[in-house]
Parts: C-alpha cells; structure tokens; sequence
C-alpha cells in the first residue's frame, strides 16, 4: 500500500493520469511550480532585519502566495495565524487583498501586529471565527485546538472558496483531513503530504490526487 501511494504520488505531481483539466493546470502552474517572485525577497529582508529568530516554513509560505495570486483571492480567512509569517505571504500579492487573521493567544497577537505592521490596513486580527461572512480562500493552520468544524469552515464559504490546511499528516490532523476528504459536500482535494487543498466547486465529480 505504501508502494502504491509513493506511485501515486510521483506520478500525479508530474499530472501523469490526472484527466481534469483544472487539476492537471493547477499541478503543473501552481503546486508543483518553482517560480519565484520578488516578494518572496522583499518579505524575506523585512523579517531577516527586523524579525530574525521568527522561524519561516518556505515552501509552505511560498504556495500560499502562488495560490492567492493564481485564483485572484481578495477575501482571506486565516486560522490560527500566529505569528503573521505567512499573513505577510498571502498579503503580498495584490494591496486590495485583506486577510482576517484568527487568533486567540494574546503572545502571538503581540507579536502579529509587529510583524504585519507594514501590512497594516490589509488585516484584521480577532480572538474567534467571524460570522454571517463569506471568503475565497481559507488558510488553516492545525498546530492550535479547538478546531473549526467542517460545517463551520463551509458556512463561511462560497462556492469558489478553496482551503489550504497546513499538516495533515501530524498524528492528530490526519482524521480531521481524512473526513474532509470523504465528505460527500467537497469536490476536490489534493494531498500534499502536509499540506491538503480543497476545493468546494465540484468539477466532474469528486476526486482525490496524492501529489
């Protein structure tokens, strides 16, 4: 079984066996690009000058922006945002994106605010989910509990909404990943070992890619 996932994987990061159309361009532009963009240094400097013992999670912060930037995303949820490393990747790449920050523990709300500050007008930072609002893009980070509710995280989405939900694959996320993949109300999901992307729209069915 093993074998067969590491396959799997191999091949359909490269788009081999991978028939839709939405899938195969979004593994080959965006998740399995290389592609690096002057923000990446800009944000790189400002924290190396200003913040140089906040730990950076790259390929992680690196996706982000590509994902953002590839669906246009304006309207950003983040749960459990910490510090604000990656706030700062999801703000960068265009100035009328706002991202709405989610975070209960007051140090890293201290933190975030000097960390974000020259992203200032571009986030919002509260201590509990928003309500009776609807985002493009949710970014969730599973390190922090309690955890949203499936229910929830679809209550504040529409149906272009896409989720990143970054590691799945600790010992304690990979049940909650595991029923957002079976969920009959999802349409596509990637798994990319830690981290999963979902997409609410349905497109030709229901599908599961190991990239």
């Amino acid at each position: 079984m093993a074998c067969f996932k590491w396959l799997q994987r191999f091949r359909q990061s490269r788009g081999y066996g991978v028939h839709s159309p939405f899938a195969f361009e979004l593994i080959q532009k965006v998740l399995s690009s290389r592609a690096h963009y002057y923000a990446f240094d800009e944000i790189a400097d400002h924290l190396s000058a200003n913040h140089p013992h906040v730990p950076l999670n790259k390929p992680y912060h690196h996706l982000s922006f590509r994902l953002v930037r590839h669906f246009n995303a304006m309207k950003i949820l983040e749960i459990n945002s910490g510090r604000g490393v990656n706030t700062l990747y999801l703000l960068s790449p265009d100035s009328r994106i706002h991202c709405t920050c989610v975070e209960a523990r007051s140090e890293m709300v201290t933190e975030a605010n000097e960390l974000t500050a020259i992203k200032g007008s571009q986030r919002t930072i509260l201590p509990a989910l928003p309500r009776e609002e609807r985002f493009d893009a949710i970014f969730l980070h599973l390190d922090v509990e309690p955890l949203p509710t499936l229910d929830s995280l679809i209550q504040l989405s529409h149906e272009e909404t896409f989720w990143v939900i970054d590691r799945v694959n600790a010992t304690r996320s990979k049940q909650y990943w595991r029923n957002i993949v079976n969920d009959e109300r999802i349409g596509t999901t990637f798994d990319m070992k830690e981290i999963g992307i979902t997409f609410l729209r349905h497109i030709n069915g229901k599908k599961h890619y190991l990239i």
